[in-house]
């Protein structure tokens, strides 16, 4: 019994220091885990003293996890620009280079456009790329402090858009956040945007990660824009869309110091525009004086090129370096950029010499046109060809065609060999397309049988006759018919 009363005296001995050691609650679970430091050490007497000597232990962990807590949750917190821009201005640019925007970003940051406030020009820059086409457009603005940011393209241009007309202020900031790790920083970067009615702001990434942009430091050549335009809309059209026909995808462009030529094709037409130089820039372009310049340039970049370049613009620079194969454009405050595309283009020329045309064939544009497009609508997936029936003695072209829910005919008047009889079969669509890239008034159709290709030609007044263009238009037949 003296035993027995013994331990039960003991008991409370024990508890009374386990409650010792560690008041606070939390405490209290930290020193619960800590008897496996004293593992494989002989058990001292409990007192006390003992009690208080695991209290560093606890003190000193919690305070190392306070002092890291303590740091993330008051980040270092960086101002970047200040800047007052007009929204018409903001909302131009915007839609300018928001064609550079890439449908499916292989990287978040593909997604957005990079905006650089210039305190220096007092100007804003707005870059974005796809890596293949980058698009760089440049405004006025009351710039207080510079700074850079990204932020996701969609969601900038559709709150510019939103906002009334007026100044917009600009003002971004970035968090500097310690992670755990003391070796590793994470940034928070933010823009927001306020009008006279609201405010907004949007989670951006830190400019640092977007794609550089290399210049080419050559000397520009400057093309008046009607040249260049005029060359480009004749071929634009017949370029492939088949990334399976890489080359193809794009237009190949000649340049010597007396001769423009631009050349498209996607192997069933081929498009050639042939443009004189002589005149071109202010200054001898001393580059193209003893060598031709030849690259092909992707139709997409092109077809983004001939929207924006405006008619009110007298000259376009070229920048083109050969080492790196790569092409820049720059107009007012505009430059584009892009990667020429790598392959050797098809000898068209030399394609098209081996076949030889007797025969010709005056029709008016306006008609030939309007006859085509109406019997579009009877075209199908399937069956798309379009018959062509030359009559001499009757001085006519009919046009026809036939599906098994409906036909039609048209007939337009022609100018022909009172001899010629022949019919041919072409694409209706390839045909209506090579038509209107012809800028002029009549369209002059050389010809040869059945089973060759026809070849369109400008023929009578043109919109700008001061310029010496030379254009070709090729397309093949769907197959051969008897004459």
């Amino acid at each position: 019994m003296t035993q027995t009363a013994s331990k039960q005296r003991v008991k409370p001995a024990n508890q009374t220091k386990k409650t010792s050691v560690a008041t606070p609650k939390g405490e209290n679970e930290v020193s619960a885990n800590i008897p496996e430091i004293s593992t494989g050490k002989k058990k001292k007497p409990t007192s006390p003293d003992a009690g208080n000597s695991t209290e560093p232990i606890s003190n000193k962990r919690t305070n190392k996890h306070s002092a890291k807590s303590e740091l993330n949750s008051q980040p270092v917190i960086e101002s970047g620009m200040e800047v007052i821009c007009s929204q018409s201005k903001f909302h131009d640019a915007l839609s300018l280079v928001g064609c550079a925007t890439p449908a499916k970003p292989t990287h978040p940051i593909l997604a957005n456009a990079l905006i650089i406030a210039d305190i220096e020009t007092q100007q804003i820059h707005l870059t974005v790329t796809d890596l293949a086409l980058t698009i760089q457009a440049s405004f006025e603005a009351q710039v207080l402090l510079k700074g850079e940011i990204t932020v996701p393209m969609e969601m900038l241009f559709e709150i510019v858009k939103h906002c009334p007309n007026g100044n917009i202020n600009l003002s971004s900031q970035t968090q500097i956040i310690q992670l755990n790790n003391e070796d590793k920083q994470t940034k928070i970067c933010s823009l927001s945007l306020s009008d006279a009615d609201g405010k907004y702001e949007i989670r951006g990434i830190s400019a640092e990660e977007f794609p550089p942009s290399s210049t080419i430091d050559y000397t520009p050549i400057a093309l008046p824009t009607t040249v260049f335009k005029d060359g480009l809309k004749g071929v634009i059209y017949a370029v492939s869309t088949d990334e399976n026909k890489y080359i193809l995808t794009g237009v190949h462009i000649q340049l010597t110091q007396e001769k423009l030529k631009f050349i498209g094709t996607d192997g069933h037409r081929v498009a050639t525009t042939e443009l004189s130089t002589q005149g071109i820039g202010r200054k001898p372009r001393k580059q193209v004086e003893s060598s031709e310049i030849q690259f092909t340039i992707p139709g997409r970049v092109l077809k983004e090129l001939a929207r924006n370049l405006d008619d009110s613009v007298e000259f376009i620079n070229l920048l083109y370096d050969a080492e790196s194969n790569r092409l820049g454009f720059a107009w007012q405050d505009i430059i584009l950029r892009c990667q020429c595309l790598e392959g050797t283009y098809p000898d068209c020329e030399q394609l098209l010499a081996r076949f030889s045309f007797d025969r010709e064939v005056i029709l008016e544009k306006a008609f030939l046109v309007k006859a085509l497009e109406r019997l579009s609508v009877l075209t199908d997936k399937k069956e798309k060809g379009i018959y062509l029936q030359f009559d001499g003695s009757l001085q006519q072209l009919r046009l026809s065609i036939e599906r098994e829910f409906g036909k039609g005919d048209q007939v337009i008047a022609a100018h022909l060999p009172s001899e010629m009889s022949l019919n041919i079969q072409f694409n209706l669509k390839y045909l209506v397309e090579a038509a209107k890239a012809i800028p002029s008034s009549a369209i002059k159709m050389h010809l040869q049988q059945s089973d060759h290709p026809a070849m369109l030609v400008p023929y009578g007044d043109r919109p700008n006759p001061e310029l010496q263009m030379e254009m070709r238009q090729f397309l093949l037949p769907l197959y051969t018919l008897n004459a």
